[in-house]
């Protein structure tokens, strides 16, 4: 008989979700639980992209908990082995997590593809900053100050499933450690059998961020970083000054998070939606602001070159653009602020050492031997007793 195995989340599962989670495979060996937690009449409808409104959500029989005690009577009649920890740290996933603990089901934690950060180098007083900026300061630091008091006191994890070695496990954990590599990584081992692109040419790639518009804000409290009228204006006269300097044309990766009806933000340039890591493969350079796709870039050995606006520099997501240079040794360009100067030949020199120390740290680890992630999360997690 199968054990059981749940996936628990307190964010509404994506396509994107289903696709990266190894579902077909982790079906093989586990009793597979897709759990989702939410406050009872809430419309997701906001966060969801038409493909997972006509119906992905029922293919994959995602199951929606409306508090604890629905869940509580769900484990009664679905005892679980094990769960993969994907909740915030809240009253409602703290009680979660105890209940589990008291019927021995083991928790684990995935920390695949993890981002650099800064956060040693910056001070208290920029951090609080960078709260006020998000906006509802006082909601989010309470909300801050017990999730820091719900993480001391839950029951610590069992199982970690690693790719970079930037991940740090407390030295007093006694949790068995899964080695593989990022989800980008994965992807990159599958696009041999991928179609190239054609009809591009040559070109300079953009990861769009939906940065003004992304459903997340709204989901999280945030405020965007930047607002769409300038944001869009500023980026375009950089790419009109980008593309004649030079001669690569602007093709825009658009984020997966983009209904693929939404108007075209890029004065009449090609957007293409859900193709990003086949697009950075055949880029000649890559243009960003912190996304988590740059992992292709670096996989790939593309040139980056990374690029903020007066907006950015004074949000809360400032920071992370910086943490991307310090950790690839590229450029920023500010796209209010740039001179011709700062577009030379040297943009698509690539720092051969840097990109090797990032992909160790951050997309696979010297420690991981697998081809494919959940194949080998699944043979390792049942020989762990």
């Amino acid at each position: 008989m199968k054990k059981s195995l749940a996936f628990l989340m307190e964010f509404p599962y994506q396509e994107r979700d289903f696709q990266r989670f190894g579902l077909n495979v982790l079906s093989r060996y586990f009793d597979l639980h897709l759990i989702e937690f939410h406050p009872i009449n809430s419309d997701y409808n906001h966060f969801l992209s038409k493909q997972e409104r006509k119906g992905s959500r029922k293919k994959y029989n995602v199951i929606l908990i409306e508090g604890y005690d629905h869940f509580y009577s769900y484990l009664c009649n679905n005892p679980l082995n094990y769960y993969i920890d994907m909740m915030d740290a809240s009253f409602l996933s703290f009680r979660i997590r105890l209940q589990l603990k008291k019927r021995n089901t083991l928790r684990i934690k995935i920390t695949l593809g993890l981002l650099p950060w800064l956060n040693n180098k910056i001070n208290i007083y920029e951090k609080f900053s960078n709260l006020i900026k998000t906006g509802k300061p006082f909601t989010k630091l309470t909300k801050l100050i017990f999730s820091k008091l719900f993480s001391e006191l839950e029951p610590s994890v069992d199982v970690f499933l690693l790719s970079g070695s930037k991940f740090q496990i407390r030295p007093s954990s006694k949790a068995f450690e899964i080695w593989t590599h990022s989800f980008d990584y994965q992807k990159y081992l599958e696009l041999e059998n991928e179609n190239k692109f054609d009809n591009l040419g040559s070109y300079a790639l953009f990861i769009d961020q939906y940065a003004p518009s992304h459903p997340d804000y709204k989901f999280h409290n945030n405020k965007p970083p930047v607002s769409k009228n300038i944001y869009y204006n500023s980026l375009n006269n950089f790419f009109d000054f980008f593309q004649k300097k030079t001669g690569l044309k602007i093709v825009v990766a658009g984020h997966p998070r983009r209904d693929l009806g939404t108007s075209n933000d890029w004065n009449g340039r090609e957007q293409i939606i859900g193709k990003t890591p086949e697009l950075v493969r055949q880029a000649s350079i890559v243009l960003s602001h912190y996304s988590t796709s740059l992992s292709y870039a670096v996989i790939f050995r593309i040139p980056i070159l990374l690029i903020t606006s007066d907006e950015y520099e004074n949000s809360y997501r400032k920071h992370q653009i910086s943490a991307f240079s310090d950790a690839l040794k590229v450029h920023i360009v500010n796209t209010d602020k740039y001179n011709e100067f700062e577009i030379t030949n040297e943009i698509f020199n690539i720092n051969e050492t840097s990109f090797l120390d990032y992909e160790e740290k951050y997309i696979k680890s010297k420690y991981s031997k697998s081809n494919d992630i959940w194949q080998h999360f699944s043979e390792r997690l049942l020989e762990f007793k």
